[in-house]
């Protein structure tokens, strides 16, 4: 008996400690189990206190009828006592039809025009109070197809969500038609939708190759004082390790949907 407890004291004493690697492999799984709840995380957040004046919120959302967008604002403004109200334009051909929405450039100009008009009617009866656009995808074309026809300074700010556009779009326009910024949020690991599927789809303005939403909108070489002037209102946001760490993002393209990145990405520039 003597022997036998010997021997599994000494057993137990030379059980080999856990090496440094495995440790750190073992820390890597808890927090990608953590950061695979950002819901909860989210929802513990105290809301956001506020003093911004009351003003409005366009959201125009991607193709296909399924955007998250809308509902996803409506929550995180809430979140972050943001007195602005909120309209969700609608543009699609209903729910599911992606392709239409996509090559149907004639009903994309129109619903272009449409907005267009409706900001204009806007401006007109609340001439004090910011427009802001926030649009996602395929949106983004038809926001900048709407904002070419708009007067100077019409809206107060554009937020284009994993812009479904050519990388060579010409942004003059719409910088014009913007009292402040153009703010684009792109990402390289998008490339199953705005690489793969706008190469083979097309973009919604019917440019064949990867979106502004991969790799960001192309600053041309050869400007004008006014062009560089404008352009220096085009903010560009990459999607970084940062969005991974705070649980807000995987660069993915429904990524920037989701409520936890509108709160935390979107929401300090509609302030």
């Amino acid at each position: 008996m003597v022997i036998t407890l010997r021997w599994r004291v000494a057993a137990r004493r030379e059980e080999p400690r856990m090496s440094p690697p495995s440790r750190i492999l073992i820390a890597f799984l808890a927090f990608l189990v953590l950061i695979e709840q950002p819901v909860q995380i989210w929802a513990q957040r105290p809301p956001a206190q506020t003093e911004s004046e009351p003003g409005l919120v366009i959201i125009v959302e991607g193709i296909g009828g399924i955007d998250m967008v809308g509902k996803s604002a409506k929550l995180s403004f809430k979140h972050a006592n943001l007195p602005h109200d909120v309209h969700r334009f609608i543009w699609t051909h209903g729910t599911g039809k992606f392709l239409t929405d996509l090559q149907d450039t004639q009903h994309v100009l129109k619903k272009a025009d449409e907005l267009a008009s409706f900001i204009r009617d806007y401006r007109a009866r609340y001439p004090n109070r910011r427009i802001y656009i926030v649009a996602k995808s395929g949106g983004t074309g038809l926001t900048l197809f709407a904002l070419r026809d708009l007067p100077a300074n019409t809206v107060e700010r554009v937020i284009l969500l994993s812009a479904a556009v050519s990388p060579n779009f010409d942004l003059r326009h719409a910088l014009r038609a913007t009292r402040g910024e153009i703010v684009s949020f792109h990402s390289r690991n998008d490339r199953m939708i705005l690489s793969w599927g706008t190469s083979t789809f097309g973009t919604i303005d019917r440019h064949y190759g990867e979106s502004a939403g991969l790799k960001g909108f192309v600053v041309p070489l050869n400007q004008t004082d006014e062009d560089r002037t404008l352009y220096r209102r085009l903010v560009q946001v990459p999607y970084t390790s940062r969005m991974l760490l705070a649980g807000v993002s995987n660069g993915s393209h429904s990524a920037t949907s989701l409520p936890w990145f509108i709160s935390s990405e979107v929401v300090p520039w509609l302030r």
